[in-house]
């Protein structure tokens, strides 16, 4: 696991990838599948049971983000590593794992721990569609993370009626083609959050965009 200092994700304080490998999602502006190539790491997508069981040693309740560099819910995880993943998560119930996906038909058959938070990543309007299968995950808490925020959103009437949580952040590194946010995207989110109750965790690399002071709420049932 990792520890995320202050200038870390801001939203957990550990990640943790028991799976490991490159992911075949192959997102343009992914800064693990860059490290992957950089260093020649072993793309082979395996489990790692050090890290599987690794939240289990750690005593402080924490928030721990589950597969910060890998997409957990694609066909190349087997379910059975997920059920591993899930069981610990059971077990170690002083902590938050929080899941992130852009796969989200892979978690409406699961039924997740009350310790668990699942989310789902939208990038631009093209991919809004994600947040419907949302809405069938057997989750305590559902977020919505616009990281890297590449458009504005159009938002449905009713589609944050069981969201708890939004995140909204920019895309890091200086990649060829990189798009930056523009002010009127995040207000946009801010205000359709406002309108819903819905607390927003603005990320610290919003910082340039973003004119006022950044809010980084969490979900009233966050705990730790």
């Amino acid at each position: 696991m990792n520890k995320q200092g202050i200038n870390g994700i801001g939203w957990c304080d550990f990640t943790c990838n028991p799976v490991k490998g490159l992911c075949p999602v192959g997102c343009d502006y992914c800064y693990a599948r860059r490290i992957y190539e950089r260093f020649h790491y072993d793309p082979t997508i395996r489990l790692d049971e050090k890290e599987l069981y690794a939240p289990l040693k750690l005593k402080k309740p924490s928030r721990i983000f589950v597969g910060s560099t890998i997409e957990l819910f694609g066909n190349w995880v087997p379910d059975k590593w997920i059920e591993d993943i899930l069981s610990v998560a059971f077990y170690a119930p002083q902590h938050i794992f929080q899941f992130l996906t852009k796969f989200p038909q892979g978690i409406e058959k699961l039924s997740f721990p009350k310790n668990c938070w699942c989310g789902v990543t939208i990038e631009d309007d093209k991919h809004y569609a994600r947040v419907y299968a949302l809405h069938w995950a057997n989750a305590p808490v559902k977020f919505i993370s616009f990281e890297p925020l590449h458009s504005g959103i159009q938002f449905d009437p009713t589609d944050l009626d069981d969201i708890n949580w939004i995140i909204i952040g920019a895309e890091t590194d200086n990649r060829k083609g990189k798009i930056t946010p523009r002010e009127e995207w995040i207000q946009g989110i801010v205000d359709r959050a406002d309108k819903w109750n819905v607390p927003v965790f603005m990320k610290d690399n919003l910082n340039p965009y973003w004119p006022g002071k950044l809010r980084q709420e969490f979900p009233s049932n966050a705990g730790h």
